[in-house]
């Protein structure tokens, strides 16, 4: 039927509510804010969706929209609380550097808290990401950070240490390692506006003052997620860190109250970071179900603490160990002498143990081996049966003599754990029918079999390894490591690289593929990996550019 000359014609604003709002839900806020000021019907339409998520990128515009909030605010009389914009999250991109520049003085803490606070008052259900850049430990905001208050922080994303602004652009991702790898704006030709924003980390050592401004639940009283990305130059197994692991740090039960938030824990190449922090955040942490720590100065005795209670409480584990850790080499060292007296905290068993119910684990480390997947009773069979036989690693792992035998291998574990998954249950007596009881009990173990695998293939649990340099056990091989993970549970991935044998594989339900090491597991190697494609908000961000 043809449109009649007298209609109206057709426009965004006489479209149905639903139909509009879901065109708005797809829009940036760039666009909705040009599209704002089309007409009067269509401004007060795109107000929601404008304002549900706003995404602010300096000082300035956080200040323009504290000034709108103001412009627009309402008040209960009968309550007396303050009511404007409805924010459902906001998310803060703050860089110290170019704020200084761009003013001639730092941004300080205090002013930086008086904005947040006008938007916790209008808005208390509001959750804030507040995520700065190009900072360090002992410059503003971040060192007066203890003195104030940030309510309705639930995410801090801190970047700190000596890097200079410049490497942003150039610093490939490490596997999605870091949240500020994708949050953080690119600025371009930032070192030729004159940016120096460097330290010489001379304070950068383990402190309680440095963690108490997080911990304390004063200063950041909603905060879930803590992310700090600290990356010195020269990396953090340097020499001059020796014994700071060691090194007692006193926490009272008041500085630590803001743990029991903390659902998420990133440290990466931390300075401050020490065995005495790793006890306090373990021991006060009751809802922390995401850790990752990278390139820490901690020993392999705190870390082994650590996953003995952490891992069967844990949804997301990420630790990387240094190439350079003293730690991982006296562990190997003392593998394998008898009558042993001191302890010698091995981790790869912990995993098989209390990590079968992490949705996603990644260990990188010196030294890696087969325990991870087998028990003491698992190896003797296979001993037993003529496995490694005359099967023996070099010290990087790499097959030196003899050949493994798979099928032997994944044979003898399949039918040992077949047995244990039947006989793990009610036992039934020979001389007796089975019981209704004992039926239900079957009954419910295979509904929670079939849960599960339902749980992993929707949530798809992964599992990656890399070795940096060897097996922990002399003889030992990596490739035997792949084979391994071919007999664990269905539907679980398991991605394993080994950096002297530039080697790369993905095992999944029995299924071996071999990869690209350097695109899995060396981003930016000398096949220059995948670039990290990045999103310039300078371009995108409501308000004025």
């Amino acid at each position: 039927m043809s449109q009649s000359s007298s209609d109206p014609p057709a426009s965004l604003a006489t479209l149905p509510t639903e139909i509009a709002e879901t065109i708005y839900k797809t829009l940036t806020p760039a666009t909705l804010a040009r599209l704002a000021r089309v007409s009067k019907d269509i401004y007060a339409a795109v107000q929601s969706p404008l304002y549900r998520r706003p995404i602010l990128n300096s000082y300035r515009k956080l200040q323009l929209f504290v000034a709108t909030l103001n412009k627009v605010a309402s008040w209960d009389t009968r309550s007396g609380d303050a009511r404007s914009k409805r924010i459902v999250h906001l998310t803060l991109l703050i860089d110290p550097a170019k704020e200084e520049l761009t003013t001639g003085r730092p941004l300080i803490a205090v002013l930086l808290a008086r904005l947040v606070r006008v938007i916790a008052r209008y808005n208390p259900d509001v959750t804030i990401t507040l995520a700065i850049s190009h900072s360090s430990c002992e410059s503003q905001p971040v060192r007066s950070f203890q003195t104030e208050e940030f309510p309705r922080v639930t995410s801090l994303v801190l970047d700190l240490g000596s890097e200079s602004t410049s490497r942003t652009q150039e610093a490939p991702s490490r596997g999605g390692s870091s949240s500020i790898d994708t949050v953080i704006p690119v600025r371009r030709h930032i070192a030729a506006r004159g940016y120096n924003n460097t330290t010489t980390g001379g304070r950068c050592s383990p402190n309680a003052q440095f963690w108490i401004r997080f911990f304390n639940g004063r200063s950041f009283p909603d905060l879930q997620r803590l992310e700090l990305h600290h990356r010195m130059r020269g990396g953090i197994g340097s020499g001059s860190y020796e014994g700071w692991e060691g090194q007692s740090l006193l926490f009272t039960e008041i500085d630590t109250l803001g743990l029991a938030k903390m659902e998420r824990l990133v440290v990466n190449s931390v300075p401050e970071f020490n065995d005495a922090v790793l006890m306090a955040g373990l021991q006060h942490a009751p809802l922390l179900t995401d850790l990752q720590i990278e390139d820490c100065h901690v020993s392999y005795s705190a870390l082994d603490k650590l996953l003995l209670h952490a891992l069967p409480v844990l949804h997301r584990l990420v630790l990387r160990i240094p190439n350079t850790s003293r730690f991982a080499r006296h562990v190997r060292q003392k593998i394998g002498i008898r009558n042993l007296e001191e302890e010698n905290p091995h981790l790869c068993p912990h995993f098989r143990r209390s990590g079968k119910n992490l949705k996603h684990f990644e260990l990188t480390a010196p030294f890696i081996c087969r325990d991870i997947y087998l028990d003491e009773y698992e190896k003797v069979r296979l001993r037993e049966s003529g496995h490694p036989g005359t099967l023996a690693g070099d010290e990087t792992g790499e097959i030196a003599q003899g050949g493994l035998d798979a099928m032997l291998v994944t044979g003898i574990l399949q039918r040992l754990r077949q047995i244990r998954e039947t006989d793990s249950g009610t036992q039934v007596k020979k001389t007796e029918s089975t019981s209704l009881e004992e039926d239900r009990m079957l009954l419910e173990k295979e509904r929670v079999l079939r849960n599960r695998r339902v749980t992993i293939a929707k949530e798809k649990w992964t599992r990656k390894l890399h070795v940096l340099e060897g097996i922990c056990v002399d003889g030992d091989t990596f490739e035997e490591l792949v084979v391994l993970a071919e007999v664990e549970e269905q539907g679980i991935a398991w991605m394993l690289g080994h950096r002297p044998g530039e080697h790369a594989w993905k095992v999944m339900d029995g299924m071996a593929n071999e990869l690209d090491y350097y695109n899995e597991f060396e981003s930016g190697g000398r096949l220059g990996g995948s670039r990290r494609l990045e999103h310039d908000v300078n371009d995108d961000l409501m308000g004025q550019q």
